[in-house]
């Protein structure tokens, strides 16, 4: 197993997919409370501060966790404040985290660097953001690859594309992954991970419904997030107001807010909320919200609720084994803003390839 510290670790997904290819998080932070909580819980074996990390001494750290060498530090700093990241104006604070990544690279000078972000972080506020990127790491003595990469091409049921750059000392070579899946499969590639392919397994809910019992599954993706599990958790939905209800109910199938009449439709909107998603594709990026009906499109193909906690787990492909900690708002933020682990695992894979031949 090579080493990795997780800097903005979340609820862990990016460690979730990197320690399922040989690249175990020996370290990790987070700042806020729940994901700290749900890291811990599924990472039992990891030295984990739950802190900020502007104020976490790197040198003194490694000396604690008594670890001589670290192979990889990974992390994907929140982007608000990258519009100053460019003028390296250290008393702002919007852009700090930006900073204190880099900062923690050079204290520790991994062998390699992942940094992951938005789709348009290299364009963002004109490029400054990622050219800055660029130079600090080269200036350290790191060679850079960035791509930008879709969670679906890589078996996710899941479009969801992010920025992926990659550091690595002279000596070790790095490429990003060849695509496993594709839209309609070919000789090189599967077909795409479609919603149904993910939660076709888990039982039909009314409102303000839970239910712990398995359906059979149906496909390869479904036992693999399924394990030895018997017991069915998290899947849950909302207890719906009347109005709401009857909204869901008269959205057909793959339609949105533009096919309710005009009295039952917002006094503004955007084109896809309350929107039911399509079961034979892959859904679309998963936020936050995903529990909410009226947000981006997350209503069930076929049933008058948002997604499930457990759907949404699905989704980004936590396995069901995976445990949230938090109440449901708290543990759909967590999985929303994670890293897909099957995005995560094909990275780690390459990661990995590149850290044995060097």
């Amino acid at each position: 197993m090579f080493k990795s510290i997780d800097l903005f670790a979340g609820a862990g997904g990016l460690s979730c997919g990197l320690t399922h290819e040989g690249i175990e998080s020996v370290v990790a932070v987070e700042i806020e409370k729940d994901f700290s909580e749900t890291f811990k819980l599924n990472h039992k074996d990891c030295f984990f501060i739950n802190d900020d990390i502007e104020n976490i001494d790197f040198y003194q750290l490694m000396q604690k966790v008594n670890i001589k060498k670290i192979d990889l530090i990974c992390g994907g700093p929140p982007c608000q404040g990258f519009s100053t990241v460019g003028k390296k104006n250290e008393k702002d604070q919007r852009n700090s985290l930006f900073w204190q990544f880099l900062r923690a690279v050079e204290e520790i000078n991994p062998k390699m660097v992942l940094f992951e972000n938005v789709a348009g972080f290299k364009k963002l506020y004109k490029s400054a953001a990622f050219n800055t990127l660029e130079l600090e790491l080269q200036k350290l003595g790191y060679q850079v690859k960035s791509d930008i990469l879709n969670a679906a091409d890589f078996g996710s049921p899941q479009n969801r594309k992010r920025t992926i750059v990659v550091g690595f000392k002279k000596g070790i070579l790095f490429d990003f992954p060849v695509p496993t899946h594709s839209k309609d499969g070919d000789l090189f590639t599967q077909k795409y991970n479609a919603l149904s392919d993910a939660i076709s397994d888990l039982p039909h809910l009314n409102a303000n419904e839970s239910k712990q019992s398995y359906l059979k599954s149906k496909t390869k993706y479904q036992k693999e997030m399924r394990g030895c599990e018997q017991i069915l958790t998290e899947h849950n939905s909302t207890n719906y107001g009347e109005r709401m209800r009857l909204i869901m109910s008269m959205i057909p199938e793959n339609g949105s807010v533009k096919d309710l009449p005009s009295q039952l439709r917002p006094k503004s909107y955007f084109g896809n909320t309350y929107a039911r998603l399509n079961k034979d594709l892959p859904s679309p990026t998963i936020t936050r919200n995903f529990g909410t009906p009226s947000s981006s499109r997350c209503i069930h193909p076929h049933q008058d609720r948002a997604l499930s906690t457990r759907e949404g787990a699905r989704l980004q492909g936590f396995p069901d084994n995976y445990i949230f900690y938090g109440n449901k708002t708290s543990k759909n933020l967590q999985i929303g803003n994670a890293v897909p682990v099957h995005l995560a695992r094909a990275i780690g894979k390459e990661i990995f390839k590149s850290l044995s031949t060097n």
